[in-house]
């Protein structure tokens, strides 16, 4: 009998999804049982979820590893190719730093972003029109309404419906700024708005905690980083 010896690549690629799978099961062990309950009906209900396995394996979702300190891990990237964009009529709906999904697999472009965030200078290719009314549809995470607030129209022709976080992040990048004070007054106003007319009620009445709050504030910055990834991975922003 004839073995055929594996290549570097093929024996990269198992040790690779070996060290995910432990990742991952160490990861879950953490979650708290609210966490892992979105996770479940994220899975269940999300396209973009679902598909995580089998885009991995045609290079759509790329995984490298990542050193930090003496630790190595696994860094999942979204390339967007053969991502399963949802639509709204004639609208694509774009995906948002505040999607969990944009969270766990965030844009080849952050990692980049964060090392020149205070000498990039964002400039954007497209324009936005906020609407009367917030258009609510599913987000990409599957299982929570999302409010779509402006519509997007890029150069190319393409358009889209926006998350507020994401207008504002277009509408504060006018080629002047650095990524770093754009992030830091998109995530500022996002938030003013998230605690005028939503936060600040909750805690009144006792559905949120002070840490809740303070947790939401302390991970705005990085949801405007991954809302800044996203637009520069689709071409919205250079």
């Amino acid at each position: 009998m004839i073995f055929k010896r594996k290549t570097p690549e093929e024996q990269f690629a198992e040790e690779l999804a070996k060290e995910l799978e432990a990742q991952a099961k160490e990861a879950l062990s953490k979650l708290s049982p609210e966490a892992r309950e979105r996770l479940r009906l994220m899975e269940k209900n999300s396209e973009a979820w679902r598909m995580v396995e089998d885009r991995i394996g045609r290079g759509e979702i790329k995984l490298y590893w990542r050193k930090i300190g003496d630790d190595l891990y696994i860094a999942a990237r979204e390339t967007f190719h053969g991502f399963p964009f949802k639509r709204h009529g004639d609208y694509i709906l774009l995906p948002s730093g505040l999607d969990e999904y944009i969270h766990q697999f965030p844009p080849m472009d952050i990692d980049w972003i964060q090392a020149n965030a205070e000498t990039w200078r964002p400039r954007p290719m497209a324009t936005i029109k906020w609407l009367d009314e917030p258009v609510v549809v599913t987000s990409y995470d599957g299982w929570d309404e999302t409010a779509y607030m402006c519509m997007v129209e890029a150069r190319d022709g393409r358009r889209f419906l926006a998350t507020e976080l994401e207008c504002m992040i277009l509408e504060e990048s006018d080629g002047r700024k650095t990524a770093y004070d754009v992030a830091r007054r998109a995530a500022a106003r996002y938030f003013d708005n998230l605690w005028r007319y939503r936060l600040k009620k909750e805690l009144a009445e006792g559905k949120v905690s002070r840490d809740t709050v303070k947790k939401v504030l302390d991970e705005m910055p990085q949801n405007a980083y991954l809302g800044l990834a996203v637009l520069k991975a689709l071409g919205l922003l250079v």
